[in-house]
């Protein structure tokens, strides 16, 4: 995903990770007129007790107008849902949903008191579609978009404005380019969604469909 945000010369970004190394790695992919606008922050943005500090951080660094939470592991498959581990159970809704809870929780309320400020999270089209051997993603992307509709809810008229970007396909990646197919959304493409949304509220992106506080992204033909 390309910085776009930073194309903005007004745009400050606050990046976090749980590792330094992988800042690291985001930093020296940056342009260099755009390292300087780039707070990057170690935190473990999933957890309560993380979510708590970062968001602490980065109140006492001024404050954030916008929230893009992109969370969780990537795809995740073991078989039948009902032969699952109670620990895995556990584990997987915690990372990929409870994880959305800790963060909306830390920040919704400090955007509150930003007028104009969007709180918008990343999820995927497993939402609406059972996936057989992979249900427990399923399970949890449905769970974060009624999160969201939720908050959405109990938000009523902002701020800030509470969001979810569905990305309803395959994503072109670094690591899944070489077996990507011509039509599927790519990185770069997600980013420009991404920014338009935080930036303007809306976006370009054809096909894309409204559904309440979802704003769904599908593949072009």
């Amino acid at each position: 995903m390309r910085a776009l945000l930073l194309g903005d010369a007004g745009v400050r970004v606050y990046a976090t990770s749980r590792t330094a190394e992988r800042l690291e790695v985001l930093l020296g992919r940056l342009p260099a007129d755009a390292v300087s606008r780039v707070v990057p922050i170690v935190a473990d943005a999933g957890d309560f007790a993380g979510a708590a500090r970062l968001a602490e951080e980065v109140t006492a660094r001024g404050g954030v107008d916008g929230v893009v939470a992109v969370l969780g592991r990537g795809w995740w498959s073991s078989g039948p849902t009902l032969d699952l581990a109670p620990a895995e159970w556990s584990a997987v809704l915690d990372e990929m949903l409870t994880a959305h809870f800790a963060l909306a929780r830390a920040f919704v309320p400090l955007l509150k008191a930003r007028a104009g400020s969007t709180y918008l999270s990343i999820g995927g089209g497993a939402a609406f579609v059972p996936v057989r051997e992979a249900g427990l993603m399923s399970v949890a992307a449905a769970g974060q978009a009624m999160l969201t509709r939720v908050l959405s809810r109990e938000a009523g008229d902002g701020p800030p404005r509470i969001a979810e970007l569905v990305i309803n396909g395959p994503v072109a990646t670094r690591e899944s380019a070489h077996f990507a197919e011509p039509g599927w959304i790519t990185a770069d493409d997600v980013g420009l969604v991404v920014s338009e949304l935080i930036l303007r509220g809306a976006t370009t992106w054809q096909p894309s469909r409204i559904d309440g506080p979802l704003i769904v992204m599908s593949e072009r033909a």
